[in-house]
């Protein structure tokens, strides 16, 4: 497991000359079939030069991403344009004054940093990060403070059905596939969605993203069933695990007054109806 780096300062693992010109490429080559080939060949050529991380700016951030370990985080570092565009995007066109983005399973707040590009050209605008991993919540308030401009509420926990304590096992190739184990390595902290809300004193939700491993519903049914619907998220992004949930989860969202605005092929992305 690649050890967490937070005392050196931000540019100690700046990317070789080479490696820049492969991120550079890699990040405007696009996004069909061939281009993704590409970006994959060039990938393993650029991590082969490279340290455990790299220093970089992207969505506007300077960002520590880890090179291995960590899938999105490598997918974001070589080829951001692939990575979920079109949910971060959308989120973004409704930012205002006063909007508030819940990141529910943060990893390590890749999209929290995205979105922040444009929340902070806003006024009380805040994005909760929300990642239960040690590890990978080290990486986030990392990141958070290079970026001080960005309204980023980093916390470290889960949000569960209910609220107490579990154990969090992860495989070492891969740290945001976290599942709940009764022999996992990591105790972690877990709060409901209502409780939460209720200690941060959230009045409005512009937008939410989760991205629990198949746990989604057992995060937000409990919350819609049971909080006004001034409350509710104006924006939902759930990462479609259909095959994963006990319940039709997308129907009882719609059945709220959800409208699927469009399936990528991770997510749904819903919007709440007037």
């Amino acid at each position: 497991m690649i050890p967490v780096d937070n005392s050196s300062s931000f540019g100690h693992y700046e990317p070789s000359f080479i490696v820049k010109i492969i991120i550079y490429i890699t990040r405007n080559i696009g996004t069909n079939w061939f281009s993704k080939r590409i970006i994959f060949l060039l990938r393993k050529i650029a991590i082969f030069f490279s340290k455990d991380c790299i220093d970089t700016n992207l969505f506007n951030a300077k960002l520590r991403l880890y090179t291995k370990g960590n899938v999105s985080e490598k997918r974001a570092l070589f080829s951001p344009q692939i990575f979920e565009k079109d949910e971060r995007d959308f989120i973004k066109d409704k930012c205002q004054d006063n909007s508030v983005f819940i990141d529910i399973g943060s990893n390590i707040g890749l999209y929290s940093f995205s979105v922040g590009s444009v929340y902070k050209k806003f006024k009380n605008t805040k994005i909760f990060s929300i990642e239960p991993h040690p590890l990978l919540f080290q990486r986030l308030v990392y990141n958070a403070m290079q970026n001080r401009d960005i309204p980023i509420y980093p916390r470290e926990m889960a949000l569960m059905e209910k609220s107490g304590q579990f154990k969090l096992d992860t495989p070492d190739e891969n740290l945001g596939q976290g599942i709940v184990s009764e022999s996992g390595e990591h105790n972690v902290i877990a709060k409901n969605l209502i409780d939460f809300i209720n200690d941060e004193n959230i009045k409005n939700i512009s937008a939410m993203k989760i991205d629990v491993e198949g746990n989604e519903e057992s995060v937000i049914i409990p919350f819609i069933n049971n909080s006004d619907r001034k409350l509710l998220p104006l924006i939902i992004i759930i990462e479609n695990n259909n095959v994963l949930w006990k319940t039709d989860l997308i129907r009882i969202l719609e059945e709220k007054g959800y409208l699927i605005k469009k399936k990528t092929r991770m997510n749904y992305i819903l919007e709440l109806t007037e």
